[in-house]
């Protein structure tokens, strides 16, 4: 597939890189296929280079080898680590983050998980599912729509983790959501070891992480710089939206259906305990008529792609584009690449 980060793409699907080597030699690598293809690095202004600066010791301490991603990204697109990194780290922050909808569901042998991601309908060219199996790492399948950050993904481990973004008042330094995803998923093999790194995590941003193991553990981590909740499921499901479920909602953050959502998946959810299974979640997150499938004409923003996991047998299916409209297709990538990875041990 050709991705031309000038606006076109041959299919209008999401662009699939394999990155592989040091976190370094990936970082360069997949750069330099961008820079070869046109894509070339926008100049950063000097708020986010000032707030990057500022984030950038939390940066080293806690992802030091996503800090040498950056860097043979930076090399590899001929632009600077301190625009790239500051670019990054202001996500969320001084740049705005997707909504999104996420559930797991336990049917009495197996967790399926439904998530769909919400975003401007201009960042649909820029979305991306890549394969990673780097060599200090687990093995995992992650998505974006921003290069090197992660927005959810399952490893190799059968470990999910998915985010959803929630109000903040607090603007300090730290590292957001898109850190945070790719640490769990590259050092973690259960729920529990992804609630102790979040514990201590310097979040600079207001985030719902969505976290399931193929133990049937399944949690909801409300973390942003002033708040730390861990919700557990009172059934065989859990989910979220884009408020914090244990405080209260102001009417000004539902603009993207957040309540509405989290009240259909609930209710879609509760009717489906064990007929779970990915035609079920297709239907749940294809909903339109309570917004799971989001569509805001007016704001032009609304769902972009949609994943499906089973975190006990590693199976992806995959809309590339509104669920309602794009069909889920199957990805193996995960499941092979495992199966590769057992054989060789």
């Amino acid at each position: 597939m050709f991705l031309d980060y000038e606006g076109k793409r041959e299919d209008n699907l999401m662009y699939h890189p394999r990155l592989k080597g040091t976190h370094y030699e990936a970082g360069k690598h997949y750069a330099s296929i961008l820079y070869k293809n046109g894509f070339r690095f926008p100049e950063v202004a000097e708020e986010k280079l000032g707030y990057g600066k500022d984030c950038l010791p939390y940066l080293m301490k806690y992802c030091p080898l996503i800090a040498e991603e950056i860097k043979g990204f930076a090399e590899g697109c001929h632009s600077s680590f301190e625009e790239i990194s500051s670019f990054l780290l202001s996500i969320g922050v001084l740049e705005e983050a997707g909504q999104c909808s996420i559930f797991a569901s336990f049917n009495g042998s197996e967790v399926i998980i439904g998530r769909n991601y919400d975003m401007l309908f201009e960042f649909k060219k820029f979305t991306e599912s890549s394969l990673v199996n780097l060599t200090e790492a687990n093995l995992y399948v992650g998505h974006s729509d921003c290069f090197i950050g992660k927005v959810d993904g399952m490893n190799e481990h059968g470990l999910f983790v998915g985010i959803t973004a929630t109000p903040f008042h607090e603007v300090k330094p730290g590292l957001n959501f898109y850190f945070a995803v790719r640490w769990i998923l590259e050092n973690c093999k259960d729920v529990r070891e992804a609630i102790q790194f979040l514990e201590t995590f310097p979040s600079s941003t207001g985030n719902n992480y969505l976290i399931a193991d193929k133990s049937g553990k399944m949690v909801v981590v409300e973390k942003s710089p002033e708040h730390w909740h861990v919700r557990y499921p009172k059934s065989h499901f859990i989910h979220c939206t884009n408020h914090f479920a244990s405080q209260t909602i102001s009417a000004e953050w539902n603009w993207s259906k957040s309540i509405e959502r989290y009240d259909t998946l609930e209710e879609r959810l509760m009717e489906t305990k064990e007929q779970m299974n990915f035609k079920v979640a297709q239907s749940i997150m294809s909903e339109t008529k309570g917004h799971v499938c989001l569509n805001l004409k007016k704001q032009r923003f609304g769902t972009l792609f949609s994943v499906l996991y089973n975190v006990n047998t590693l199976e992806i299916q995959r809309a590339e584009g509104q669920p309602n409209r794009a069909s889920y297709i199957s990805d193996n990538r995960l499941l092979d690449a495992s199966k590769k990875v057992e054989y060789t041990k």
